[in-house]
């Protein structure tokens, strides 16, 4: 059979045909559109009337001009851009202050120290008998960093946006004894080893009292006492005269306190014995006052009384390491505190025993020259107290204990006159 004849052929020929035409109509079809249509190009007059509607925001630093006020004097003035500006078509809308920068200003300030300022040093001693010592210097000032800032964020707050402020500079003492820290870190007196503080209530307000602690504070303060050395309370203070600055104040005397020289220093000297004693040292010398009365800031049996030429309290340094002491007072009070390289035992414990009360007796005598029962007090009389006192030091576990003393504080009768 012929198959380019006859039906067959011209089938297969027509269906050839079709597949042909069928794949050049699709190869010339383009694709389908996968983006949205570009919108039409606005006309004039619709591109003004949007252009009204669109806000420009822009954000801006501001350079402020502050001026740090020291006293009446002008300390620093500095140029910083403090203030972030949000401005919508050039209009200022919101205004915030970096917090950060005001903070780094206060952190660059700072005070200048008087030209005279005198520094600690140590006063080494002229002979064997006398101490080494550091002597305080003025005292440091420095910036108050937190009072300062929030007197900026108070200006900041009241001017906001202005292009200057003027701020006031609190300044508070870093270094009240000027660089004596620092002498004390260099010679190894970096531990505590023992303090003590007392407060006479009633005399807070005593000026010539107050001048009398301060000045004796000061005289024992910085005072630096070897191994083996010895200290004299009487010899670093000295004579309690007016030449020396001591003023008239309150001393005990024959049962009463009286105005007498350089009264009250025995506060002084009974606040260096209880640190004294809790720093381990040997005490050579200590007199218990002669009463009680009148002596209330002190523990009855833990008390030093001084007395210029025949009271002294001593000691001596048996530690194996120098002891340096510190000591302020003022409004009544007086804190020592005793510094070495490191803590020469576990514990300290001061005990008082055996306290007995003698009560006074009221004694009565017969004065023809008052009124029929009038009464004439001589004396008001004071009771008086036995105690003994007591040291445990307790080092390396090992318990030690030793009597310090034996007091007996006079009794003083009352004394009265009485008119028949």
């Amino acid at each position: 059979m012929n198959f380019f004849s006859g039906k067959v052929f011209f089938v297969t020929l027509v269906m050839l045909i079709a597949v042909f035409l069928g794949i050049t109509y699709f190869q010339n079809l383009k694709p389908l559109e996968t983006s949205l249509p570009e919108e039409p190009i606005p006309t004039v007059e619709r591109s003004v009337k949007e252009l009204k509607t669109i806000v420009e925001t822009v954000v801006e630093k501001q350079d402020v001009q502050i001026t740090f006020i020291y006293g009446n004097d002008e300390l620093e003035t500095k140029v910083a851009q403090l203030y972030e500006v949000t401005k919508q078509n050039n209009s200022p809308v919101k205004i915030v202050a970096d917090g950060d920068i005001a903070k780094s200003l206060i952190d660059d300030l700072s005070v200048p120290q008087k030209n005279s300022l005198k520094q600690a040093a140590i006063l080494k001693s002229k002979n064997k008998s006398e101490l080494d010592r550091i002597i305080s210097g003025d005292p440091i000032i420095g910036i108050n960093k937190d009072k300062t800032l929030a007197a900026l964020e108070e200006s900041i707050k009241n001017s906001l946006g202005s292009h200057t402020l003027s701020v006031k500079v609190h300044t508070e003492v870093k270094d009240e004894r000027g660089g004596v820290s620092k002498i004390m870190q260099d010679l190894g007196f970096k531990t505590q080893i023992a303090s003590f503080s007392t407060l006479h209530k009633e005399h807070i307000d005593d000026e010539n009292r107050n001048v009398n602690l301060e000045i004796a504070a000061k005289k024992i303060d910085g005072v630096i006492v070897k191994p083996g050395e010895h200290f004299s309370f009487n010899k670093v203070v000295g004579s309690r005269t007016k030449a020396n600055g001591f003023k008239d104040a309150g001393v005990i005397q024959s049962g009463r306190v009286i105005p007498g020289i350089g009264g009250g220093i025995c506060q002084v000297s009974t606040t260096l014995y209880r640190a004294a004693l809790l720093s381990g040292v040997k005490i050579t010398e200590r007199h218990n006052h002669s009463i009680y009365d009148g002596i209330e800031y002190a523990d009855r049996g833990l008390d030093a009384a001084v007395a210029w030429g025949y009271k002294d309290f001593k000691f001596i340094n048996s530690l194996k390491t120098p002891i340096l002491i510190y000591a302020k007072a003022g409004n009544g009070a007086v804190n020592i505190e005793i510094y070495a390289e490191r803590q020469p035992f576990e514990k300290i414990i001061l005990e008082t025993r055996n306290e007995i009360k003698h009560a006074y007796k009221t004694q009565k005598t017969v004065n023809a020259s008052l009124p029929p029962g009038k009464v004439k007090v001589l004396h008001p009389g004071v009771d008086g107290y036995s105690i003994e006192a007591f040291r445990i030091i307790i080092e390396n576990g090992i318990r030690k204990q030793e009597r310090l003393s034996k007091d007996r504080y006079l009794t003083f009768n009352r004394r009265e006159e009485v008119g028949l």
